[in-house]
């Protein structure tokens, strides 16, 4: 039964999405089946994976989400990214912005992303969402889905107080409607060789459970642009180590 994992803040720009990539590809080369779900309207894990969201309008994430009727296969969603079938994504496009109204009546709307995986939950041993900045219907979704859940922070007074409020919310939802989700940590991402930057890491340090240290690199960033984690270009890049050390710890605390 697949483990479903989270990687959230109500901030954007934290590098959640470049942090669900790494994740979870490393994942899979540690021989783990793994899908990706894109569950962010502006498409940023599906683009950086290399695919057009354009190309997938028909059978993505928003599509499933809207079919009421249940006449979209969520195999046909299911978009492989290597050959050796450990590594795949159900990309998603902007159609899905208009969620939180949309969503709003629908009879248990805060389980149909979980409604979905629990279709396919057999067919791998992890799932990885890259969730949107923001809270309304579709995180919540997230949540509701989740088994586990990472925070992704960069070292900045903006992202702290994000995670922050993120971190009450998950609490609150988790209390009020029985959701069986554990915070697992944060990841701090974007981390600068500056005085500042290495202080707020300390801070961070001190209110929560680190799992890894990602510094701001460039190689880092070009796997945004060539569809290449760092982690597959450079396995032994810093950034990969730590992204290695962060799926050993998942495994450690979520494989039975």
């Amino acid at each position: 039964m697949a483990k479903t994992i989270i990687f959230g803040n109500q901030k954007g720009g934290v590098a959640k999405t470049t942090t669900t990539f790494n994740v979870a590809t490393q994942l899979s080369m540690k021989g783990y089946k793994v899908l990706m779900i894109d569950s962010d309207p502006q498409a940023s894990l599906t683009i950086i994976t290399g695919l057009v969201p354009e190309d997938f309008e028909d059978n993505n994430l928003s599509a499933l989400l809207y079919d009421e009727d249940g006449k979209i296969d969520i195999h046909n969603c299911i978009i492989p990214l290597n050959e050796e079938g450990t590594l795949a994504i159900i990309p998603t496009d902007i159609s899905m912005a208009n969620g939180d109204l949309d969503f709003v009546s629908r009879p248990g709307n805060d389980k149909l992303i979980k409604n979905e995986i629990n279709k396919i939950a057999n067919e791998y041993d992890f799932v990885c969402i890259d969730c949107l900045p923001s809270l309304g219907i579709i995180s919540v979704n997230d949540i509701a889905a989740s088994d586990y859940i990472i925070g992704c922070v960069e070292p900045g007074y903006q992202a702290m107080k994000g995670i922050e409020y993120y971190t009450k919310v998950i609490n609150r939802y988790r209390n009020k409607y029985m959701y069986p989700t554990k915070f697992l940590g944060i990841i701090v991402s974007k981390i600068a060789r500056n005085n500042d930057s290495k202080d707020i890491t300390e801070v961070l340090k001190d209110e929560y459970d680190v799992l890894g240290e990602i510094p701001l690199s460039v190689e880092v960033s070009k796997g945004e642009i060539d569809g290449i984690p760092v982690s597959k270009r450079k396995p032994g890049h810093i950034s990969s180590l730590e992204f290695s050390k962060i799926a050993d710890y998942i495994i450690q605390e979520t494989m039975d």
